[in-house]
């Protein structure tokens, strides 16, 4: 094959942060200063009310920590929310696809539920204004594997929807605090008593702490405190010291920071590579951990996974896990903060490779 890049274990599918010293370096400083004392006893189940008074500070000075629940992760959260709503009787359910796949893993198990798939808020507006009580479940920025996020206009008039018709909003948002520009307003923001918003510490520290949140308006808060209950009592709280520990270090600037500029190294590179190349595409997201790229109709995205792994140790991501049908729609998505640059450069590189042995045979 010539001169590909030998490398082991380049993965660009899953989404592990990996080497970011700057996450090493508050993580180490926040475990050193545990108060081991704490671990001796149990707490609220709602957690720790520091972390849910940082976390609340962190999206709108007119929340407070009774706004905030943490979860053992945001999948734990999701659990939660869609065991909650089987028992209240909404039925209905809009879901945003392509879609995490811990969230299509929830839904299969509530048969009883009428799902409809959208991939933009035009496709469902005539049906959303004629909906009752009805749940959309989605992500408005920096959508994992897309990267796309919701305009403003359609963030407004989802929350004017959800309003009128009563109609609750499960608004999947992992990425919000990792923005390269503005900072993103949510549907939260825009309608707090129709909308649940879930999020975690694992993009923006260690998703090995398993740390999750769910925000929203107290009534609701309190009302899936028996469903945290339910699951384990309360989430760890030696994890969730870490993250108060880690969140008083305001280290986030230099975090997105860091991450933009891993994200541009990586843009330059596919520019280089595929300079002049038909048959792949991709985007630049303007916040999150991913880029998605498209392959032309005629290259199967199958074979470049196969074929990256089998003869250059590239991990790729396979789409179909992130669609209720099971198919794929020729896409894959490349995690650029996991691996160092050297890493990276020589993934992209043996991706290029990959690609020609697929497109030329």
């Amino acid at each position: 094959m010539g001169n590909e890049i030998k490398m082991k274990n380049i993965c660009f599918a899953d989404g592990s942060l990996g080497n970011v010293p700057i996450l090493e370096s508050v993580l180490k400083k926040s475990i050193a200063q545990i108060d081991t004392k704490l671990l001796l006893n149990y707490t609220d189940s709602l957690g720790m009310p520091e972390l849910r008074h940082q976390i609340a500070e962190s999206y709108n000075e007119k929340l407070n920590e009774n706004n905030v629940m943490v979860t053992s992760s945001a999948q734990q959260a999701l659990n939660i929310v869609f065991d909650k709503l089987v028992n209240s009787g909404r039925k209905e359910l809009f879901l945003q696809e392509p879609a995490y796949f811990g969230a299509l893993r929830i839904v299969k198990k509530y048969s009883d539920f009428n799902i409809i798939n959208f991939d933009n808020f035009d496709a469902i507006k005539e049906r959303l204004n004629n909906s009752k009580s009805g749940v959309i479940y989605l992500t408005s920025n920096f959508h994992n594997p897309t990267g796309k996020s919701i305009s403003l206009e359609n963030k407004l008039e989802l929350a004017s929807i959800a309003v009128k018709n009563d109609i609750l909003i499960i608004e999947d948002n992992p990425y919000d605090l990792i923005y390269f520009d503005e900072k993103p307003n949510n549907i939260f923001s825009l309608a707090p008593k129709n909308t649940i918003y879930i999020s975690s510490f694992s993009k923006i520290l260690a998703p090995g702490l398993r740390v999750g949140y769910l925000i929203s308006d107290c009534n609701t808060i309190s009302s899936l405190k028996s469903g945290k209950i339910n699951y384990d009592i309360f989430t760890s709280t030696l994890n969730q010291q870490v993250c108060s520990y880690a969140l008083k270090q305001n280290y986030l600037d230099e975090l997105r920071d860091f991450f933009r500029n891993k994200r541009d190294l990586t843009l330059k590179i596919l520019e280089h590579e595929f300079k002049g190349e038909d048959g792949f595409i991709w985007n630049k997201p303007n916040g999150g951990i991913f880029i998605q790229g498209k392959f032309s109709s005629e290259i199967n995205c199958k074979n470049i996974v196969n074929v990256a792994k089998e003869q250059y140790s590239l991990v790729l991501d396979r789409d179909e896990f992130n669609y209720r049908d099971g198919k794929s729609r020729n896409t894959t998505r490349i995690n650029f903060v996991s691996n160092s640059d050297d890493q990276l450069i020589g993934g992209i590189k043996n991706f290029y490779k990959t690609f020609r042995v697929v497109k030329y045979g």
